[in-house]
């Protein structure tokens, strides 16, 4: 038999429950007390001593004495002569008041330390609009609101919420120190959980341009992907969001999680950052300097991607628009039902319906020439490439992303061509031993080798392979992996020097900030995945329908970047335009985009979206979108 609660436990519970209110409970109590105080002495006083007025004055009413004794109380003024038992009273009422002074005091910097200290951790609701939320915290970050600066350069103010699982300080901080310019976009840091739903509603979702989620680091692919998957849910599920339109953009690191992130995302655009790293390596590897080019196309640095409908070309067909602009170059048409087809048959009608795909260097540089360009045709030659030769791949290294690297080799390269694979993990030979009996076209070769090894190194005949791929161990952290990536490339461009021969080599970097080292070991090329996938979803964040020019971009059935020789087209002798590069590229079906100069120097020597008008210096290869 429970016993019921006396008075006494009723008014303490009470009491506990009022003070735990917190500041202005304990203020509310303090408050009380005083007055207590006040009045107790002021009645004792009013016993012991009462007062007697002068002769013809009126007796002062109580509250002037209860007047009185409240500001002595907290003023510490008190009589200096009197009756000891007055003296004594008023020396209760001095000691009382410095007490309640003294703790009002305290209790109101508590609060205020309190309130500064929330606001400090950034938990306060962001009232801004139409900006950009970026959900969790990745080194991808600083790539995308770099990306996001450069595209709000073109907006009045705009704004970037950021909710991460760090403190809002330290945020702050590491953004301000790699990206102090912010220019006139407002940063705005809030600390939570993307995943806690009420969290979420910090950032004001349903009033955001787009949202980004980053999958974070230093955890294995599944539990990556497992955050981005419950992010994406708790966007298109969740009751403060449901039936709200969201452009919402994520990637995932493991392939086979794709379709159920994008389950999880409803309309979410997920991408699937192994396969486009995977990618972006084999067609680089093959064509030295490509991923100079997809980073301008990219960023928003340079060039960009734009989709424009153009009311004086409806009804010309591509091939004659690809000559209409003199600081753009159409590489596509965006048709009505959404659908995006790069380098279409020359021959294909605009019609009303479609928006052209450009590449231009702004939007206020899209705009249709006054008159046509002219064609040198004794320029243009029609060069006929030989059959596939086979090529061998050497594949320095292993990451969870080497079978996809093999898988796309495979897909471009004639049969009879080989891939050689050296690391020391213990996993790559279990993986290509089943790898290679789903492959077509090539036949793969495992060493094991501590590719840091100068010894290693030295027995293979580096210069003889078509192409070269050192990979990034994503076993490792950022800056172990890249340490081992700048040790190999040291030691393989000093032997290739020793032996007066040379390789095109391509590098995997993890961190972006390695580059400029990377670049000291005069490396071919270099993709840094994450970058690349960064910059691709913030271009997606700002224009969804870029997700179709990405996708035929990618897609080894669509059209892609070609870094050819310009022999192909062109006669070399000097003084022809871009125009007529245009044009002899158009003739063979394909888009010319830009070109590589001949000697570049210390540079990469790639332009993109040239002046038509004026002549071009001497050039090696010239960049075209082809199918084939």
């Amino acid at each position: 038999m429970s016993r019921r609660p006396g008075t006494r436990a009723k008014l303490r519970y009470w009491f506990d429950n009022t003070m735990s209110r917190g500041t202005w409970g304990l203020i509310g109590w303090l408050a009380v007390a005083s007055f207590a105080l006040v009045g107790v002495v002021t009645l004792a006083i009013e016993v012991v001593a009462p007062t007697t007025p002068a002769p013809g004055e009126e007796v002062p009413p109580p509250l002037v004495l209860l007047w009185q004794t409240f500001i002595t109380t907290f003023s510490l003024s008190a009589p200096g002569t009197g009756a000891w038992q007055v003296l004594v009273l008023w020396f209760v009422l001095a000691i009382g008041g410095i007490f309640f002074a003294s703790a009002l005091i305290g209790l109101l910097t508590t609060g205020l330390h309190r309130r500064m200290e929330q606001l400090r951790k950034g938990r306060s609701q962001v009232l801004e609009k139409n900006h950009t939320v970026i959900l969790g915290w990745s080194d991808q970050i600083y790539t995308v609101i770099s990306e996001l600066l450069d595209a709000n350069e073109s907006r009045g103010r705009t704004a970037i919420a950021v909710l991460a699982d760090q403190d809002k300080v330290v945020m702050e901080d590491k953004v301000a120190h790699r990206l102090p310019k912010t220019g006139k976009t407002k940063l705005v840091f809030r600390t939570g959980s993307p995943l806690d739903l009420t969290d979420l509603e910090m950032v004001n979702l349903n009033e955001a341009r787009s949202i980004i989620v980053l999958s974070p680091d230093g955890v294995s692919a599944e539990d990556a992907d497992a955050f981005v998957l419950k992010v994406l849910l708790a966007i298109n599920k969740g009751p403060a969001f449901r039936g709200r339109p969201h452009h919402v953009v994520a990637s995932v690191r493991d392939s086979r999680n794709r379709a159920v992130a994008k389950l999880a995302g409803g309309d979410a655009t997920v991408l699937d950052g192994d396969d486009i790293s995977a990618r972006l390596l084999v067609q680089t590897a093959r064509q030295s300097k490509l991923s100079v080019v997809y980073t301008d196309l990219f960023d928003f640095g340079g060039d960009e991607l734009y989709m424009v409908t153009e009311k004086g070309l409806v009804g010309q067909t591509f091939g004659v628009a690809l000559l209409a602009y003199r600081k753009c170059c159409p590489i596509g048409i965006l048709t009505g039902d959404g659908k995006t087809v790069l380098n279409p048959p020359m021959e294909t009608p605009i019609t009303a319906q479609d928006k052209l795909v450009l590449l231009a260097e702004d939007d206020s540089k899209i705009k249709l020439a006054s008159r046509t360009f002219p064609i040198d045709d004794t320029a243009i030659l029609h060069g006929v490439r030989g059959p596939a030769a086979p090529e061998s791949t050497l594949l320095l290294g292993w990451n969870g992303r080497a079978t996809r690297i093999i898988e796309q080799l495979d897909v471009y390269v004639a049969n009879g061509s080989t891939v050689d694979i050296v690391t020391d993990r213990a996993d790559a030979d279990t993986v290509a031993s089943n790898l290679a009996q789903r492959l077509h076209h090539v036949m793969i070769r495992s060493k094991h080798g501590d590719i840091r090894n100068r010894s290693v190194l030295a027995s293979l005949d580096v210069a003889s392979y078509s192409n070269v791929i050192l990979l990034s161990d994503d076993q490792e952290d950022p800056l172990t992996a890249d340490s081992r990536v700048l040790v190999t490339l040291l030691h393989l461009r000093d032997l290739l020097a020793t032996a007066g021969r040379s390789a095109s080599i391509v590098s995997e970097m993890r961190d972006e900030r390695d580059r400029a080292l990377a670049q000291l070991t005069k490396a071919d090329d270099f993709v840094v995945s994450e970058q690349l996938v960064s910059l691709l979803m913030t271009q997606i964040s700002e224009d969804r329908n870029l997700v179709s020019v990405f996708d035929d971009l990618f897609d080894p059935e669509g059209a892609e970047i070609y870094i050819r020789p310009s022999t192909y087209y062109l006669r070399q002798t000097p003084g022809y335009t871009f125009a007529t590069a245009v044009e002899a590229a158009r003739r063979r079906g394909e888009v010319a985009i830009g070109y590589r100069v001949a000697e570049p120097g210390d540079g990469h020597g790639i332009v993109l979206n040239p002046d038509k008008e004026l002549p071009m210096p001497a050039i090696d290869r010239l960049i075209v979108l082809s199918t084939s």
